[in-house]
């Protein structure tokens, strides 16, 4: 047992490199045996080295670590015991000092050779203080000894890297690694991983192409490659590039895997259901494949296939699956009123990452069943169970009042909910959305601009202000001024696009207008949006497309507000 330093004291500090990788998890010697070691051995130097540890034993109990390290690095520098080396390697890393650390990694490392965490802490230690040479040729021992396991050794020296802050100096190790072994695909793939990382796109796609030049059937480099495009905006390109390496390797059930993901991002909902279904045919026990299929088909409202595909896939009993598939069946059953049902499938959910948000999902049913008090009785349980997530279960207690129409009650919520915690943004923002349901405009403006006060950069906020001036007011310009900021700080969000888009229509300029609705729908194809595209096609005169995307729309969101508020003023059928 540790008798001097307490175990999480050492784990802040040891834990950042000695266990940088899952293979090896072995923890650091305690001091307690060492000392039983150390104490038959001859006695002159051996009980100085005794008496050292104990009085490292002694300091840090009592909280003095700089003189707890002191004494463990004078009884490493006596002993030729490794441990010792180890255990103030830890000590020096807990304080920080890099040069003590390093000190130790190199005793650690000569005493025990075939120690591979002495070898990492080594290199990781050689590159924080710019000893690159020096790093290299640890790095690389370490990926010779681990050949056998897998991606040539190279996953071992990408753990660790990871310990590295600077992320430029490993994309320089890993450049002179690739350039060393410039055969090794591995080295390439890594240095492509580090380069995104980075956000140098280009990089990343260069050192791919060495990779697939030297193994075009590699799964995880098309799948890479598709990630790389994706971050550039190039996503027609991915897909092609998927469905290109598909159909030369089309058994490889991983790269079909991430081509059908594509295919649903890309809103190919039939091509990507086709994939899933090719995946379980070749593989009836694909649980994966079947959960997909299994939300496909709910978002299409075919819900007895839907159910049909997560039956199966919990019949594999998949532990970490069960709890999605529980919830994903409520929902099934709750989208057809059965809320008996449905509260049977969420109240299986386990304790664990999924349990707060399915007994969520149970107030909402009592919610809906018109048990008000029976909700609130819920989630003031839940606040008192989970103290730490009182502000957000405020916040979800208001949403389920405003998915049953009960916006006042809602902004209630929220207003008690900021008396207690008076500081808490998502608190204000969410008080702001639920002042506009009921029409105080005051609230909302207030709560607002107080958020873009005190972050200048919310964009959120921003949006939101932007939005309610264009929609509620005619204050145009001024919201076209919130909006511009907004875009500035989130180009690629889809509400924001939404929201320039429905400015620009209030302004008059209907070309810009369907130039943003049209981006924001390519994100996402939610109620409001459709709407606002649907309507702004309408009166620029494209009255058939506006009403085939109104008539695809409805289909898949029969109940969706925004939808049929633009069918009741245009009259569509």
């Amino acid at each position: 047992m540790y008798t001097a330093l307490k175990v999480a004291t050492l784990a802040a500090g040891l834990g950042l490199i000695l266990a940088a990788t899952a293979q090896e998890t072995q923890m650091a010697p305690d001091a307690e045996s060492i000392r039983r070691e150390l104490a038959p051995r001859p006695p002159s130097l051996e009980r100085e080295i005794l008496y050292r540890v104990l009085l490292a034993e002694l300091a840090g109990k009592r909280g003095r670590m700089q003189e707890a390290m002191q004494n463990y690095l004078a009884a490493a520098h006596a002993s030729t015991d490794p441990r010792l080396a180890e255990r103030a390697l830890g000590v020096a890393l807990y304080l920080k000092d890099e040069q003590a650390a390093l000190d130790m990694a190199r005793r650690w490392q000569s005493l025990e050779p075939q120690a591979e965490g002495a070898r990492r802490a080594l290199a990781v230690l050689l590159l924080r203080v710019g000893e690159v040479d020096g790093a290299l040729a640890q790095l690389d021992q370490l990926r010779q000894n681990n050949r056998n396991n897998g991606q040539d050794g190279f996953g071992m020296v990408a753990a660790a890297l990871s310990q590295i802050e600077d992320k430029e100096l490993v994309l320089h190790v890993l450049e002179i690694m690739r350039s060393r072994r410039p055969d090794d695909i591995q080295a390439h793939y890594y240095h492509a991983l580090t380069a995104l990382g980075l956000n140098r796109p280009q990089l990343a796609l260069d050192s791919l192409a060495q990779v697939l030049q030297r193994a075009p059937e590699w799964s995880a480099a098309h799948l890479l490659k598709a990630q790389v495009l994706l971050d550039m905006g190039r996503r027609d390109e991915a897909l092609a590039d998927l469905e290109q390496a598909l159909a030369r390797y089309p058994e490889q059930a991983e790269l079909r895997m991430g081509y059908a993901r594509l295919l649903v991002s890309a809103r190919r909902l039939d091509e990507a259901e086709a994939q899933f279904r090719r995946l379980v045919e070749a593989e009836p026990s694909n649980g994966e494949a079947l959960y997909a299929l299994g939300l496909l088909n709910a978002e299409t409202r075919r819900y007895e296939q839907a159910r049909g595909y997560f039956l199966r896939a919990l019949e594999l009993k998949p532990e970490q699956q069960a709890a999605d598939l529980y919830i994903e069946l409520g929902k099934l059953d709750e989208a057809q009123g059965r809320f008996a049902e449905a509260r049977g499938w969420y109240e299986r959910v386990p304790e664990g990452e999924r349990y707060l948000g399915a007994q969520l999902l149970i107030g909402g049913l009592l919610a809906k069943g018109g048990d008000l008090a029976g909700m609130t009785a819920q989630l003031a349980t839940l606040r008192q169970r989970y103290p730490r997530e009182r502000a957000s279960l405020y916040i979800a207690e208001a949403e389920i009042l405003r998915d049953v129409k009960q916006y006042q009650r809602a902004f209630t919520v929220l207003d008690e909910a900021l008396q207690q915690f008076p500081d808490d943004p998502q608190l204000r923002y969410s008080r702001a959305l639920a002042a506009e349901r009921i029409d105080r405009l005051d609230v909302l403006e207030q709560d607002l601009r107080a958020l873009i006060e005190s972050n200048p950069e919310n964009g959120q906020a921003l949006n939101a202000l932007g939005y309610t001036l264009a929609d509620r007011t005619d204050r145009y310009q001024e919201a076209l001024g919130y909006l511009e900021r907004a875009i500035a700080l989130l180009p690629e969000d889809a509400a924001v696009l939404d929201s320039m888009g429905w400015v620009k229509y209030r302004l008059g300029d209907y070309p810009a207008a369907l130039e943003y609705l049209r981006k924001a729908y390519a994100r996402s194809q939610d109620g409001e949006i459709t709407a606002h595209l649907c309507e702004v096609l309408w009166h620029s005169g494209s009255r058939d497309e506006a009403l085939e995307l109104w008539r695809q729309a409805i289909g898949r969101m029969p109940e969706d507000e925004h939808l049929r508020e633009v069918q009741q003023r245009f009259g569509w059928q």
